[in-house]
């Protein structure tokens, strides 16, 4: 867990200092802005993730068994599991992975010969330019959290 921790905090470190030097390919106006819709859209696809993890897991649980303890849950699950609902969102949440993710690229992709905390050009190589830091952000964070989450608490998420 440690090495994990500490290559997830390196790569938050470098997409953030990335954004507010301002090395990456978004067209924004301002650096903060810029970070403001990437965690917007990494919190976007938590969310698509997790929902996703618990309306799929939901399915064969009896809905009368958390109807008072859980009313939400209830209401989403009666919704999502009518007809060919589930297939629909599945489909359409997959559309929206695949645009978030293109957002995310978009907004903290670097540019060439980026220059961030002085950091030698074979870090930012490997790190940056790979896309490395940015798939590390991306998956764990977006996608990994919130799909581990909802296996465990799929009631609450």
């Amino acid at each position: 867990y440690a090495y994990s921790t500490l290559l997830w905090l390196l790569s938050l470190i470098l997409i953030t200092a990335a954004i507010l030097q301002e090395q990456t390919v978004s067209n924004l106006p301002h650096p903060l802005l810029t970070l403001a819709v990437f965690g917007f859209l990494i919190a976007w696809l938590s969310m698509m993730e997790g929902g996703q993890g618990c309306l799929v897991g939901l399915q064969p649980i009896d809905k009368e068994s958390y109807r008072t303890s859980h009313p939400l849950t209830f209401q989403n699950t009666t919704l999502a599991h009518k007809g060919d609902n589930l297939e629909r969102f599945i489909v359409g949440r997959q559309f929206l992975v695949v645009l978030v993710v293109f957002g995310t690229n978009l907004l903290a992709g670097t540019v060439e010969d980026a220059t961030v905390l002085g950091l030698p050009s074979t870090m930012i190589q490997i790190a940056l330019d790979s896309g490395l830091a940015l798939m590390m952000i991306t998956i764990s964070t977006g996608q990994l959290m919130s799909q581990t989450n909802s296996s465990d608490c799929m009631l609450d998420l």
